[in-house]
């Protein structure tokens, strides 16, 4: 049973106590990774009792199952670490992969702020932020909803930062091509992608930062008291949604209070992850103004804003990716 355990890296009690709950879904796919059938279809269908999923098996549909099968992850759970991979995109979504190999990659995940870091971040940042703008950037973020598909479209909350420039800094091996983009907001940026993106004829292109779970934080934010629908996107003319998002931990019996954090602070601390490195999805917009992911062969990880954040920086939306 041990070996078991290190061959497939899965802790050995949770094996002997399976049960699908016990395992993240990103983690439910890295285990299928591997997985082959004989029908292409029974690699999603397979996972259908594993997922709790609802889909009904149709075969005939290849590849088109395991979009079926993430569609469903998305919209149940509003889980977007699906997203995170590299590689080629689905017929089904651009946003999903073609095949489920991909999900053998270890994502970019950046490490928490805590303890004296955060602090730090958080002291930098109150000399640069009044309360007011830290508020409302802090309301934008948390006024989010969760991701959902709709009609095979991914309704995308996340934060969009617009290319202002973009050029070819090398060519490599295998017509591979290594682009440089100027940002608004997050300055030169650099990946690699084997598709060619025109440099002559004027096209929209984002870098979406999805991953708002993490830049929540632990407490997944707050409800706020009036209109959400006042949330403000600095002169975007891009779709806006509402929603909350309120967790309550349990409270363990005698559990020791935690320290009441006062909004501005709690604000601050959203701001601070917000500035971390993140790995950010490369959209371009489409003539009916929906969005398309541009698939790459590797990560694009963006440095961050760190501390450098002005409310013009931050444009919270919701993007409809085809």
């Amino acid at each position: 049973m041990q070996e078991l355990a290190d061959a497939i890296e899965i802790p050995y009690g949770t094996i002997t106590t399976f049960s699908p709950n016990d395992l993240a879904i990103r983690e439910k796919l890295r285990l299928a990774s591997t997985r082959n059938a004989t029908v292409e279809e029974d690699v999603a269908y397979s996972l259908i009792g594993v997922f709790q999923s609802d889909i009904r098996p149709h075969y005939g549909e290849g590849t088109d199952a395991l979009g079926h099968l993430l569609e469903e992850i998305v919209t149940r759970f509003g889980e977007v670490t699906v997203l995170a991979w590299s590689g080629k995109s689905s017929s089904y979504n651009s946003c999903l992969p073609a095949s489920i190999s991909v999900y053998n990659q270890t994502p970019y995940n950046p490490p928490p702020l805590s303890g004296e870091e955060m602090e730090t971040y958080v002291t930098e940042l109150r000399g640069k932020l009044s309360q007011e703008v830290a508020l409302s950037i802090y309301k934008q973020i948390n006024s989010l909803p969760l991701a959902r598909f709709a009609a095979r479209r991914l309704h995308l909350p996340c934060i969009a930062f617009s290319v202002k420039r973009l050029g070819i800094q090398q060519l490599c091996k295998d017509n591979v091509k290594v682009y440089r983009a100027g940002v608004l907001g997050l300055g030169l940026v650099e990946f690699r992608t084997i598709g060619d993106l025109s440099l002559q004829k004027p096209q929209k292109l984002v870098f979406a930062h999805p991953w708002i779970p993490y830049i929540r934080g632990p407490s997944g934010g707050d409800t706020w008291e009036g209109d959400l629908e006042s949330v403000v996107e600095f002169g975007l003319d891009w779709e806006r949604d509402a929603g909350s998002d309120e967790v309550v931990p349990p409270s363990p019996l005698h559990a020791v209070p935690a320290p009441q954090v006062d909004k501005y602070t709690r604000a601050l601390q959203t701001i601070a992850r917000l500035g971390q490195p993140f790995n950010a999805l490369l959209l371009v917009q489409q003539p009916n103004r929906h969005y398309t992911r541009i698939a790459t062969e590797n990560e694009i990880i963006i440095p961050g804003l760190g501390t450098d954040i002005t409310s013009q920086d931050i444009r919270a939306t919701v993007l409809e990716i085809l």
